[in-house]
């Protein structure tokens, strides 16, 4: 018996030391976590808080949080439980720093107390402005809310377009966006402009399709019948140009273009093309399109080449597959080998496919000439200086379109060349016609139901 209380008595002891040691070892998880991150509460952040001062007090803390994890190993938090406003926070020179947004960030909403847009600033109009960041990670799970209401009612009833942008990046490489949620930009949701090797993944961009309509319909702005927007509000979903770019499994809902690759010239930084992107996985509704563009001439020559986008659904679809120039009279500009493989579309409300000049009217300007309601109004000029070459759609359908299956509108002085079309099927209601509206087109159709006439 007395050996027997001695085995337990060295049991109990044993399991005390183990029970020691897990402690000790979480102690120093916990310690090592903390000291591996600075928080935005560390440099005087004010939570839960949506005055003009608490803003300002964050913008600063989230400029400095940044600058701390700068160069080292720390990662930028905005920590979970929290919500936190801010104005337009700005940085530059960043290099291998995580962002990571647990809780919210939300742009506030007092437009009288941002300040004014400079023309001369290094930094993009945006609640969070990056600048020649390098090996750079936003990432987390929560949200960034750019509460764009009161911004979009300014656009609509007074045509005073001064929005920011809601993350915009400029001329920054290895980068990674994943994990979040960006909400109700005022303008753009991701503007990703001269990037060199960007990956965005795993990220939901959300508007308020039903508070967008609401306003619009209170300005005569929205075609009842036809359930779409007269005036786009410009909220688009990831807007990325540069080199060697992967977006990939995104969720989009929005009354703009999802992604739209926009074009690059001889001044870039790290190429003077936007090439070699691709789009895969994607889920989009109520959007206005896959899109390249628009693309502009440009006396240095605007370019956008090798853009592949794949295994992409469209729910309720403006427009779905979208490649789009825009008026100009001096320089020129290409489109070339642009690919859509593996589309679908359902119940697309106006065009599953347009490709041609862009629709664009903004109350208070000339716009762009082509009309919205083109062909039942027939105003669309082309455009003759911007080249659009080898474009491909291949296993591309879509069912249950209301207006016609789409619109292939080129230059007549300059016909689109080497376009293929293989197995690209549409069908629906087609209440304006039932075949393409199709201009100008050199190339191959392959299995196609409707089968563009036009191509030569």
């Amino acid at each position: 018996a007395p050996a027997s209380r001695g085995y337990s008595r060295l049991l109990g002891e044993a399991s005390l030391m183990v029970m020691l040691k897990r402690a000790m070892l979480l102690l120093v998880a916990a310690l090592l976590a903390t000291a591996s991150c600075t928080s935005i509460d560390d440099h005087g952040g004010v939570p839960n808080d949506a005055s003009n001062a608490a803003a300002a007090a964050n913008t600063k803390a989230l400029e400095d949080t940044l600058q701390q994890a700068n160069g080292s190993d720390k990662v930028a938090l905005v920590p979970a439980g929290k919500s936190y406003y801010v104005f337009n926070v700005e940085s530059s020179g960043l290099r291998g720093v995580r962002l990571q947004i647990d809780g919210a960030l939300l742009a506030s909403d007092t437009m009288s107390a941002w300040p004014n847009r400079s023309s001369n600033s290094t930094y993009t109009y945006a609640a969070l402005s990056l600048y020649d960041c390098h090996d750079l990670t936003l990432t987390g799970d929560g949200v960034f809310d750019g509460q764009g209401y009161v911004w979009w009612w300014e656009v609509i009833l007074f045509h005073v377009d001064n929005r920011p942008h809601l993350v915009a990046m400029d001329e920054c490489t290895n980068v990674t966006i994943e994990n979040l949620k960006f909400v109700n930009s005022p303008q753009f949701h991701l503007r990703l402009s001269g990037m060199k090797g960007l990956h965005v993944r795993n990220v939901t961009i959300y508007v308020d399709i039903e508070g967008q309509r609401e306003m619009l319909q209170k300005a005569n702005l929205y075609n009842a019948a036809l359930d779409i927007p007269t005036f786009p509000l410009n909220t688009d979903g990831i807007d990325p140009s540069g080199v060697d770019v992967l977006i990939e499994d995104i969720n989009i809902q929005n009354f703009d273009d999802a992604v739209a690759v926009k074009p690059m010239h001889s001044g870039g930084r790290y190429s003077n093309c936007s090439q070699n992107m691709l789009i895969r996985n994607a889920h989009v509704k109520y959007g206005v399109g896959m899109t390249i563009g628009s693309v502009s001439p440009n006396v240095r020559h605007n370019c956008v080449r090798n853009i592949t986008f794949e295994n992409v659904h469209f729910d309720s679809p403006l427009k779905g597959i979208y490649i789009k120039t825009d008026p100009g009279d001096s320089g020129d500009g290409e489109i070339d080998n642009i690919t859509y493989r593996n589309i679908s579309m359902s119940s697309a409300l106006w065009y599953p496919i347009w490709i041609g000049p862009q629709q664009q009217k903004q109350p208070g300007t000339k716009g762009t000439g082509c009309s919205f309601l083109y062909p039942v109004v027939d105003e669309c000029p082309t455009q003759p200086r911007v080249s659009i070459s080898n474009v491909q759609l291949i296993d591309v359908s879509s069912t249950g379109g209301w207006s016609l299956p789409g619109v292939l509108l080129c230059n007549s002085t300059r016909p689109c060349t080497g376009f293929r079309f293989h197995n690209v099927t549409s069908s629906g209601a087609f209440l304006l016609q039932r075949d393409y509206v199709c201009k100008n087109i050199q190339g191959t159709v392959e299995s196609c139901d409707p089968k563009p006439d036009c191509f030569g």
